[in-house]
C-alpha cells in the first residue's frame, strides 16, 4: 500500500494547483455572471418597449408526451399579440404528442393552429424533419421555432419580434432557465441550465458574444432562406447553434430578446440525465472543440474535491484551503443561481442547491464523457456525431448515408 499512497500523493500534489487555480477562476467567473446576468433578466421583467408587431408563424416539433407537455404549448395560445400562427409538427399519427395537439384546437378554438402529421425526411435529424414538413404551413414572415419542452409568458412573442424594427437582424433568441422539476434527477437537470447554462450564456453575451439558443429562436424568413433553410440543418444535431451560424455567414445580425423562456425538465433518472448532459457536451466538443476544452477552468468544484479525494487516500491530513476554496464555489454557485432565479421573477429550490455538488460530480462525468466517444443516443438512434455536429445514424444503410452532403 506504501507505493500506493506515495503515486496518489504524487497526484494530489500535481493537481492541487491546477484544482486551486481553477476553483478560484469558477468563482470569480460565477460572481460576474451572477451581476452581469441579472441585470438583462430584469430587462424581462419591464414592460415591452413599443415596436411593429408583425405577424408571427410559431413551430413547435412534437415527438412523445408528458404530462407538462399540453400547458407548455397552451402557454404559445395565450399570447398578447395581435396575429400569430401556431404549427404543431410530428411524424407519425400514432404518437401520443397527436392527442396533445388535437385537445389544444379544442380548448383555443380562436387560435389559428395547425397541426401537421408527415414521415417525410430531408435528413438524419428527426427534430428538423418535423419542421421541414411544416414549412409549407407557414403563412408569416417571422417564423418563432421553439422546443417542445418550453413554456413562456404572454408577452413573449412582443419581446421576441421587437429587434426585428432593425431591419439587418436576421434572428432573435433567447434566454431561458428550468422550472417545474420533479424528483432529484429533474432537479438535476434544472440544475444543468439554472447553475451551468445560463450564467455561462449571460456571462457570454456581456463580453459581445452572440448565438442563438434552441429554446426559442425568431428568424426572419429572408435570412432563413439565405441561410439555407431547413436542408442547411438536416443533418446537424446542433440545428440552434448551426443556424446562428449561417444566418451570421449569411450577412446579417443576431440578437438576443429582452424575454425569458422555462424549459420544463422530462428526464426519466439518472440514466436519462446522463444521456442527455453527455450528449450535449459531445455535441459542444464536436462544434466548438478549442471553447470546449478551454472549459474545465470552470470544472473548479469538481476538481478541488478530486483533490480532496487523492491527498485523503494518500493518508495525509485534509487539505483545509483545498476543501474551502470547494465550499466557497459551492456557495458561489447556489448564490448566483438564487440571483438569476430572482431576476428573472422566479425562486431557486432550497432542495436544489444542496444538490450542487451532486450536479457539478454528473457535469464533470460528462465533460470527461465528451472526449471518450463521437456517439450520441437521441429519440432512441445512435448516432456518430461527426465535425460541425453533423449526424449519421450508426450502422445506417448506404441509401441512408446518401442523404448525408
Amino acid at each position: 500500500m506504501a507505493p500506493l499512497a506515495a503515486v496518489v500523493g504524487l497526484a494530489a500534489g500535481i493537481l492541487r494547483p491546477a484544482a486551486l487555480a481553477c476553483g478560484a477562476f469558477t468563482a470569480v467567473f460565477y460572481a460576474y455572471a451572477s451581476i452581469a446576468g441579472s441585470r438583462r433578466l430584469r430587462a424581462a421583467r419591464r414592460a415591452p418597449a413599443p415596436a411593429p408587431l408583425p405577424p408571427v408563424t410559431v413551430f413547435k416539433p412534437l415527438k412523445g408526451a408528458d404530462a407538462a407537455l399540453e400547458d407548455n404549448l397552451a402557454s404559445f395560445c395565450r399570447q398578447d399579440y395581435p396575429c400569430w400562427q401556431l404549427i404543431l409538427c410530428l411524424q407519425s399519427p400514432d404518437d401520443p404528442a397527436l392527442a396533445a395537439a388535437q385537445n389544444l384546437r379544442r380548448r383555443f378554438p380562436e387560435a389559428d393552429i395547425e397541426v401537421v402529421v408527415s414521415k417525410n425526411r430531408i435528413g438524419f435529424n428527426p427534430k428538423v424533419n418535423n419542421l421541414a414538413n411544416a414549412a409549407a404551413f407557414a403563412k408569416y414572415d417571422l417564423l418563432l421555432i421553439s422546443d417542445a419542452d418550453v413554456r413562456v409568458a404572454p408577452d413573449f412573442l412582443r419581446r421576441m419580434a421587437a429587434p426585428f424594427s432593425d431591419a439587418a437582424v436576421g434572428l432573435v433568441t433567447s434566454f431561458y432557465d428550468s422550472s417545474h422539476a420533479r424528483g432529484v434527477w429533474g432537479r438535476l437537470e434544472a440544475l444543468s441550465v439554472n447553475a451551468g447554462f445560463l450564467p455561462q450564456a449571460l456571462a457570454s453575451a456581456s463580453f459581445g458574444m452572440s448565438f442563438a439558443m434552441g429554446a426559442a429562436m425568431m428568424v426572419r424568413r429572408a435570412a432563413f432562406e439565405a441561410s439555407g433553410g431547413f436542408e442547411n440543418l438536416a443533418d446537424h444535431l446542433a440545428d440552434d447553434y448551426w443556424l446562428g451560424e449561417s444566418v451570421r455567414a449569411a450577412g446579417w445580425r443576431l440578437e438576443f430578446a429582452d424575454a425569458l423562456a422555462t424549459t420544463v425538465p422530462d428526464i426519466d433518472g439518472a440514466a436519462g440525465h446522463l444521456r442527455h448532459m453527455t450528449r450535449w457536451a459531445r455535441t459542444i466538443r464536436l462544434c466548438q472543440p478549442a471553447g470546449h476544452a478551454g472549459s474545465v477552468v470552470l470544472q473548479g468544484f469538481s476538481l478541488l474535491t478530486i483533490s480532496a479525494a487523492l491527498t485523503w487516500i494518500a493518508g495525509a491530513r485534509a487539505d483545509s484551503t483545498v476543501l474551502a476554496l470547494a465550499a466557497a464555489v459551492w456557495a458561489v454557485k447556489a448564490w448566483t443561481a438564487a440571483r438569476l432565479a430572482r431576476a428573472g421573477g422566479g425562486r431557486l429550490d432550497p432542495v436544489s442547491a444542496w444538490l450542487i455538488p451532486l450536479g457539478e460530480w454528473t457535469g464533470f462525468a460528462a465533460w470527461t464523457g465528451s472526449w471518450t466517444s463521437s456517439r450520441v443516443q437521441w429519440r432512441g438512434q445512435l448516432y456518430d456525431v461527426r465535425r460541425q455536429g453533423r449526424l449519421v445514424p450508426v450502422g445506417a444503410p448506404r441509401a441512408e448515408l446518401a442523404l448525408e452532403p
